[in-house]
């Protein structure tokens, strides 16, 4: 039997009703039903239908007073069930803690999901002058050096296809695709995002498949990648190992440093 990608099963009014969840997740504020209808092109009578379910369902609030809308507790419920569930997060976070402790700087897990960088915990460093921490937030894949390390990582057929629009994004990734994955990593030395070096190295899992990333972020003018190298290489293992990466195949040596020239990159900042 021909198996059917998923997306021929999806459901246009969950796939609306998600809609809506994300783009009141993306609000700075609440966002009222005429708003909400414009951002997500959609009638206002669907996009009232949509509000009263959830609201019905705890995953939004109103305003009584203003009559917006704001997401309600049950979505930060669902978000800590994501944390406790996930493998992943739970072995990831003492790691990233340990190794935030270690270098003094912030630490972030990076994963790709549907061309999306998302950042599911991150650890902040202490110093007074630092990197804000990544805390629930994603990015376009392309837009950020982690998410073009993961993005490198996917099969000759699915990166084909995402690299299909030939943007300069798409072509600094083809450029850089043998280093990527054959080493293992990205430095970024302010070009992607200006005035922060970005050290991102890949985390494997079972069978040795690229599960995520871990990022550190430095402030560019304290930035000594070579100092740091080791300990966030001694990071990846332990977390891959922890995985079920199998032993003795991961390096923990540094692997040639991978860099865009800067004139390329800071056309294409990731925030």
């Amino acid at each position: 039997m021909v198996k059917r990608e998923k997306a021929n099963y999806m459901i246009q009014s969950v796939s609306h009703a998600i809609d809506v969840l994300e783009e009141l997740c993306n609000s700075s504020g609440e966002v009222g039903v005429t708003e909400l209808s414009k951002r997500l092109k959609l009638h206002k009578n669907n996009v009232f239908r949509l509000l009263a379910t959830l609201e019905l369902r705890g995953y939004v609030e109103q305003n009584h007073d203003s009559e917006d809308y704001r997401l309600g507790v049950k979505a930060l419920q669902l978000g800590q069930s994501y944390l406790a569930q996930s493998t992943l997060v739970n072995r990831a976070l003492p790691v990233l803690r340990g190794l935030a402790e270690k270098i003094g700087e912030t630490v972030s897990l990076a994963v790709l999901q549907n061309g999306q960088v998302q950042f599911p915990v991150s650890v902040e460093s202490k110093r007074p002058v630092k990197v804000a921490p990544r805390i629930a937030v994603s990015f376009a894949a392309k837009m950020s050096a982690a998410g073009r390390l993961l993005t490198a990582q996917l099969s000759d057929a699915v990166l084909a296809e995402l690299l299909a629009s030939n943007t300069p994004q798409d072509a600094a990734i083809r450029n850089q695709l043998n280093e990527l994955r054959n080493g293992g990593q990205i430095i970024d030395r302010g070009a992607i995002e200006p005035d922060v070096v970005s050290i991102s190295k890949v985390i494997r899992g079972a069978k040795n498949e690229v599960v995520g990333a871990i990022e550190v972020l430095i402030p560019q003018y304290r930035a000594k990648v070579e100092a740091l190298m080791p300990q966030i290489d001694e990071a990846v293992t332990a977390l891959s190992n922890a995985l079920g990466a199998t032993r003795g195949t991961l390096s923990s040596s540094v692997e040639k440093e991978v860099s865009r020239p800067a004139t390329e990159d800071r056309s294409s900042r990731a925030e």
